[in-house]
């Protein structure tokens, strides 16, 4: 499919470009394509990410302390690129969490990998201490070369986490979700320097957290702190980016702090870069912690939760979350992604070992539907997809892990049970012969124009079943 194709929207100044999307019944199935072997293998893994017009995935891959990059156009690894320093590797004497790298990963520009890392520490004792020999930082490396390039220390404790861009401003929001640290950092990716921080433990003024909503009680003069930090995208269509907070924490002025719910924040662009919102995501909603997050179509949010449930819910929410649509039994989930290449959300539930498939919506239901979960393993919280060829891309680690197995025999995607395959791990690449080829406008982009304003996929959907109501649509 063509560049031509996909950028088919004309702008002019009497002109409007209208979103169509396709009829679709909940009918897709998806089933193994291929394998990507890892040499090395898979033990330990975190986030991923493709940017389909430069047909690359890549993947933060801890246990060979590369950024794995994979050719969507072949399906072949083609790099396993180090660091200089190197990446932290698995990192966790005596269970230490939160001290392992590489973690988030996103392709900047087309051209850098930009992937966040762990400190150096030295651990010793009982109870265990640590000392911070190197903070933790952001790791830029070329995409061409595999060479690092930039190395930005950001002065954690423990690992810099996940990681998003504004793409027009060329900014970068990187997250710190240890305890000791709860930060944010809003990086240039013109100059690679730390344009501005923002902390979440309570403290900073412009990272108020306010909590509302049935059964929700704050104390006069307390405090509200982020407990965890999860994925964040910017959202082009409101013009903030959204970050996941799985819980939050009470500080009255006098006493213990107390458990609060999971909300989404909606941050500032500009300086000063600063909490403008907080959507309080009810617990009543089955979504106990919202931690993966992509933005969708028109004004949807899909979050990614703990709990029994994802949801999915509307941009333009205030105070509690305004709830689109439920998705029952899909919670246990980690990283998100939305596909504009066939309208579709998948929500990677580590816990279940399942991948969750959600329509849109915005067919002749105009509700989103649910599609068949995809049986993954236990520790697949990885997805990510290449939009123009609708190959969706999951990561898994080998079956000899603990806690992958819950029977004897099992057997993982990468391999039948007690292969070499399964013992080893791979990528694992999914596709759905009865996929809908429709385009829809959404995050992440296919380009960017002269401006590095963001080129969504806007094109009409092709004809098949019940699309003549919305081309009709489309013509208005």
């Amino acid at each position: 499919m063509s560049k031509a194709k996909l950028l088919a929207c004309l702008v002019g100044a009497s002109v409007s470009c209208l979103l169509a999307v396709a009829a679709r019944s909940a009918d897709e199935t998806y089933t193994v394509k291929t394998i990507i072997p890892v040499p090395g293998g898979l033990t330990s893994f975190d986030i991923a990410f493709v940017d389909a017009n430069i047909n690359t995935f890549v993947l933060a891959d801890r246990t060979n302390k590369s950024i794995d990059v994979v050719n969507t156009a072949t399906n072949t690894l083609t790099h396993q690129y180090t660091a200089t320093p190197p990446f932290r590797g698995v990192f966790n004497p005596s269970g230490l969490a939160d001290a392992s790298g590489p973690n988030g990963a996103i392709i900047v520009d087309q051209r850098e990998i930009w992937a966040t890392d762990a400190p150096v520490l030295t651990c010793t004792g009982t109870p265990l201490p640590c000392t911070v020999v190197t903070p933790s930082s952001i790791k830029v490396i070329d995409l061409a070369t595999g060479a690092t390039t930039h190395v930005i220390y950001n002065g954690g404790q423990r690992r810099a986490d996940e990681l998003c861009e504004d793409v027009k401003h060329e900014l970068v929001l990187s997250a710190n979700d240890s305890p000791l640290d709860n930060f944010l950092n809003f990086i240039s990716t013109e100059t690679y320097s730390i344009l501005a921080t923002v902390k979440l433990d309570g403290s900073d003024p412009n990272g108020r957290i306010t909590l509302s909503g049935p059964g929700v009680t704050v104390p006069p003069g307390a405090k509200v702190a982020a407990n965890g930090i999860e994925q964040c995208k910017f959202n082009p269509r409101t013009g903030f980016y959204y970050l996941a907070i799985p819980a939050t924490s009470i500080i009255p002025t006098s006493g213990t702090a107390t458990d609060g719910p999971g909300v989404v924040l909606k941050i500032s662009r500009h300086a000063p870069f600063r909490v403008v919102e907080t959507i309080t995501i009810p617990t009543s909603t089955g979504c106990t912690g919202p931690q993966g997050l992509a933005i969708g179509p028109r004004h949807e949010i899909q979050l990614g939760c703990g709990g029994t449930n994802s949801i999915i819910i509307d941009d333009r929410s205030r105070g509690a979350a305004t709830v689109i649509a439920t998705e029952a039994g899909e919670g246990g989930a980690d990283e998100v992604w939305y596909n504009p290449g066939n309208n579709s959300y998948f929500i990677a539930r580590s816990t279940a070992g399942k991948l969750g498939v959600e329509d849109a919506g915005g067919n002749e239901s105009r509700a989103p539907q649910a599609d068949t979960d995809v049986t993954t393993t236990i520790g697949s919280h990885v997805v990510a997809a290449d939009m123009l060829r609708n190959q969706i891309y999951v990561p898994v680690r080998s079956n000899t892990v603990a806690g992958t197995c819950t029977a004897p025999g099992c057997a993982t995607l990468c391999g039948a049970a007690g292969s070499p395959g399964a013992a080893a791990g791979c990528i694992a690449v999914l596709a759905a012969p009865r996929d809908d080829e429709c385009l829809a406008q959404g995050m992440p982009v296919l380009d960017h124009d002269d401006g590095d304003d963001p080129v969504f996929m806007r094109t009409r959907c092709r004809d098949h079943d019940d699309d003549d109501h919305d081309h009709r649509e489309a013509r208005r």
